[in-house]
């Protein structure tokens, strides 16, 4: 009975110190050494990053592949994200360190790939880690550096 008591109380301590850092001793969210710039005609603007920031986020990117027999693309599914309303987009490359948001529709997610109606074109380099990141930068999540 004595090691069940010591048990609930050990996990009863570290459950407080989590909640505790959720108040307002919690830390900052991390900064991602990067900035949003507006963009005409693109509500969501462009993300450009510092290496330092493009470091800290682990971004990576892969190029998007044509599909022949649809005529479509296909993109990582890592490269997919989801906003609060459902819409679906990829971040696209828009030059060294600067990443946009693209909309896309998907037919279809096979395994870890994701085949599109709609999207950027083949070739065009999509995130595939660090995606939810630059998410965070655009929505105001994560601050800007």
């Amino acid at each position: 009975m004595r090691r069940t008591s010591i048990w609930v109380l050990a996990v009863l301590a570290v459950s407080a110190a989590l909640v505790a850092g959720c108040g307002s001793g919690a830390q900052p969210l991390p900064k991602t050494g990067g900035q949003l710039l507006p963009v005409p005609g693109n509500p969501s603007g462009k993300i450009v990053l510092t290496p330092q920031g493009a470091q800290r986020l682990g971004l990576q990117t892969a190029p998007v592949r044509s599909v022949r027999a649809t005529a479509g693309v296909v993109i990582p599914f890592a490269s997919i994200v989801y906003d609060p309303s459902g819409h679906t987009f990829a971040f696209t490359s828009q030059g060294p360190l600067t990443f946009t948001e693209v909309p896309i529709t998907v037919d279809h997610i096979t395994g870890n790939l994701a085949y599109l109606r709609t999207g950027p074109r083949a070739g065009t380099q999509v995130v595939t880690v660090g995606a939810e990141e630059l998410f965070g930068v655009q929505t105001g999540v994560l601050q800007q550096t």
